[in-house]
């Protein structure tokens, strides 16, 4: 071939993707005119997309000294340079003179300076560029982009606006607009942009991952995974899309989707370190370590290296008992696909076990803001949960449970237990004990009572309801409880949900046979563990953000506990958990015998049942794996110089239960 034929080949060969056969190609022209422009820029692309950087630039720099000094080539000499972090050198490649020329250039050397950590002074470049250029849609866009960046959200509004105006059909500049939206805390108008971008470009997956993912964010999870699924179908090899499928599948608890949706994400690129880790969460939240382990094997056999990767390999150091080493690990960690809540949770778990109380507690601060900052957290009136409370207080009173019409039914079912408490009361390992006996159906979780509360409507209803109402209702119960989790034949179920605690005026409705378990600890110890919790922003957890409010919360539950426990005639057991670690089988026994179920010695393998029930949903997967401990008791007084303003609140309780607060 003449090199005419060995350049038509190089660009064939380039056209159908086959990038190596183009350079070859190329590189065999180039002997021939090694001097031509167009071949070493041709050849200095195709060797930087090869990952040959420094022989791109080298080529592309010959090619500007032969006569190609043209704004593509600086450009993509600038580009080469700045993925190696070559920011100066590339600032020049735009800019010989230190002022670049064109329009296009100057976009370049604006996008270099954000990328050197400098977007106030490439404001001012995009700033001169709208001036001169009025008319140009990309520049105004990219101002947008840079004022987002330096926290002027207005002005990249009216900018995005600007451009919106040039070019209303533009799908990216209506997911900017969205993304300022976001920023404004404003998500429900954000999803209804992200809709129309994705209307205006449907081929573009880019909208319908940020709406999947901000429905997600504010609990729209089953409409945000419509989004993602409609994404992933649009490009089935993003990786990206596969997180955030996964992501959303954990939200809705749905453990097994959430890993094979992980697993594509490994599998569509075995390079994208994110993948790794939330696979790598999901294993260690499933008590998997030895799935963990192999799992960080495989991403180092990959070259997979970062911070990602060592957020999993600190997380297995936990579990190894190397706290201090696991500390150091994640210290520096700043990466954007780790939550900074999760991050600083783990911060403080670290730091508390290593008895540093100063820095784990300014940790469960920065997990709390994070938390009260989030697309759930904000607005979130963090009393209303209190004030739903005092009502309900305000009616249940014993003239309304003496108006209560008479009722008798009978359909066969067996009532349930229930298994309350204060949140971090111990309900994680006392329902991990009661699922070792074989004649228990423990549920863990599940908002069965909550359902019904929701179609029974206000409380005053529960008073009203007659024998066909109560019947209705407990089918209701039992119908969601065989789909969500069916019991074996004779299994007594023991649902467990601890702040069901409000809800005894309607299960006594239900079930007034009913047996109520309530796990008991220190008031201030679950305060305390609340706080220190990375729970999701709903109404209730959203009360634990700060410790004042939630002892307040504390405060306001139990004092309904107390009266529902005077006005109704509930058959109640208490458990201590603090008896129970000291003793396990002494405190058990008398419950097994309260529930009319006989002594089963396996019971008090916790260990056992705990490792085979598989994920667990409660911030205390990890501890059920372990022999009981006695290290949480008491680790309030710890702590004690940040609770001045909530032991007020609580030592009514404190001595109400029997413990101490000197």
């Amino acid at each position: 071939m003449n090199v005419q034929q060995r350049l038509q080949a190089a660009f064939a060969a380039y056209s159908q993707g086959d990038i190596s056969g183009a350079a070859i190609h190329a590189r065999t022209a180039l002997k021939a005119r090694p001097r031509d422009p167009n071949i070493l820029q041709f050849l200095g692309v195709v060797s930087c997309q090869l990952g040959k950087k420094d022989e791109g630039i080298a080529l592309l720099r010959q090619a500007i000294a032969n006569g190609g000094d043209t704004d593509d080539n600086r450009i993509n000499l600038a580009k080469a340079l700045a993925e190696l972090g070559q920011f100066d050198e590339a600032l020049k490649a735009c800019a010989p003179d230190g002022n670049p020329s064109t329009p296009d250039l100057q976009r370049m050397h604006a996008e270099i300076l954000k990328l050197q950590g400098r977007p106030s002074d490439a404001l001012w470049v995009y700033e001169r560029l709208v001036y001169e250029n009025p008319d140009d849609f990309g520049c105004w866009n990219n101002l947008g982009t840079t004022k987002l960046e330096t926290g002027d959200l207005d002005g990249a509004m009216e900018a995005f606006q600007k451009a919106r105006d040039l070019d209303p059909k533009s799908a990216v500049v209506h997911t900017n607009i969205a993304r300022v939206l976001m920023a404004k805390d404003r998500f429900e108008d954000a999803c209804l942009m992200l809709e129309k971008a994705a209307l205006l470009n449907p081929e573009d997956p880019a909208p319908l991952v940020e709406l999947g993912r901000t429905l997600t964010q504010i609990d729209h999870t089953e409409a945000g995974l419509r989004a993602l699924g409609a994404a992933a179908r649009l490009n089935p090899k993003d990786p990206k899309v596969f997180i955030a499928i996964g992501l959303a599948f954990t939200d809705l608890s749905q453990q097994l989707q959430a890993e094979r949706a992980f697993k594509f994400a490994v599998q569509a690129d075995p390079s994208y370190s994110a993948g790794y880790l939330n696979l790598g969460v999901l294993f260690e939240k499933a008590n998997r370590v030895g799935e963990l382990e192999a799992l960080i094997a495989d991403a180092r056999r990959q070259n997979v290296t970062g911070e990602e990767l060592d957020y999993l390999a600190a997380l297995l150091l936990n579990r190894q008992g190397k706290y201090e080493e696991a500390l150091d690990l994640i210290r520096p960690i700043e990466s954007k696909a780790i939550h900074p809540a999760t991050l600083a949770q783990f911060k403080g778990q670290l730091a508390d076990r290593l008895g540093r109380i100063d820095e784990a507690f300014y940790a469960y601060e920065d997990m709390n803001f994070a938390m009260a900052n989030s697309p759930l957290g904000v607005g979130k009136d963090r009393t209303a949960y209190q004030r739903d409370i005092e009502g309900l207080s305000a009616k249940t009173t014993a003239s309304w449970y003496a108006s209560w019409p008479k009722v008798d039914f009978t359909d066969g079912r067996e009532s349930p237990a229930f298994l309350v408490g204060f949140p971090r009361s111990g309900t994680t390992l006392l329902d991990t004990i009661l699922m070792g006996h074989s004649g228990t159906h423990v549920l863990e979780e599940i908002p069965l009572i909550e359902t019904v509360a929701n179609t029974v409507g206000d409380l005053e209803r529960v008073g009203e309801m007659d024998a066909r109402a109560v019947a209705e209702m407990r089918a209701l119960y039992f119908a969601e409880l065989d789909k969500a989790s069916p019991p074996a034949p004779g299994a007594l179920v023991i649902d467990k949900n601890p702040l069901s605690m409000i809800r005894m005026p309607l299960i006594h409705r239900l079930f007034p046979d009913a047996k109520i378990i309530l796990a008991m600890r220190h008031p201030c110890d679950v305060v305390l563990s609340c706080y220190m919790q990375n729970f999701k922003p709903t109404e209730a957890m959203s009360s634990f953000l700060d410790l004042t409010n939630a002892a307040r919360t504390y405060d306001r539950i139990f004092a309904y506990w107390e009266k529902s426990c005077e006005v109704l005639p509930l058959d109640t057991h208490m458990l201590r958990y603090e008896a129970m670690v000291e003793d396990v089988e002494s405190e058990v026994r008398p419950l097994f015998e309260f529930l009319g179920l006989d002594w089963q010695p396996q019971v008090l393998d916790h260990q056992k049942t705990a490792r085979e029930r598989g994920y667990i949903r409660t911030p205390s997967y990890a501890q059920v794996t372990e022999k009981i401990y006695s290290s949480s008791s008491g680790r309030w007084h710890r702590y004690r110089p940040y609770m001045s303003e909530m032991l007020p609140i609580l030592e009514p309780w404190v001595s109400c239960f029997g413990y101490d607060i000197a």
